[in-house]
């Protein structure tokens, strides 16, 4: 277990949990993260029933000490509260786990302006904007 409040519970990503994940990115018109793309370093929000509500990924590079927090999303089918919790402790976790490993600066890329102004509170500054993320599978 990574972090529990009386609000949310943070677990692990583990390949069980992709199918789930694959279900809120179609349901927010996004693509489809393959689970071989994802890194070891995911984590679910839980809320006090056990339902999950927000998910992110930690890259970590391993030529400098830079993080990239990506893939944050929501469960479509939650209260609006618990999207917004449940981000929040996802964000704060993997943004705290990669300077506990030493990586000095996390980056983030949204397309969503709610998702980057609530990345934002957590004390990233806007870099670059108009941004567009592309993907080459084998």
């Amino acid at each position: 277990m990574l972090q529990e409040d009386k609000m949310m519970q943070l677990k692990p990503y583990e390949e069980c949990n992709h199918a789930t994940l694959s279900e809120w990115w179609e349901a927010h018109g996004a693509a489809v993260m393959p689970h071989s793309a994802l890194p070891a370093t995911g984590c679910i929000a839980y809320n006090d029933e056990g339902v999950p509500c927000a998910a992110a990924f930690l890259y970590l590079d391993n030529s400098v000490a830079v993080g990239l927090l990506a893939w944050p999303i929501v469960n479509p089918h939650v209260r609006a509260s618990e999207k917004f919790s449940g981000l929040n402790h996802v964000v704060e976790w993997i943004t705290l786990h990669g300077h506990n490993l030493g990586y000095d600066n996390i980056i983030s890329m949204s397309a969503v302006h709610s998702m980057s102004r609530l990345i934002e509170q957590h004390g990233y500054q806007i870099a670059a904007s108009n941004c567009e993320v592309l993907l080459k599978g084998k």
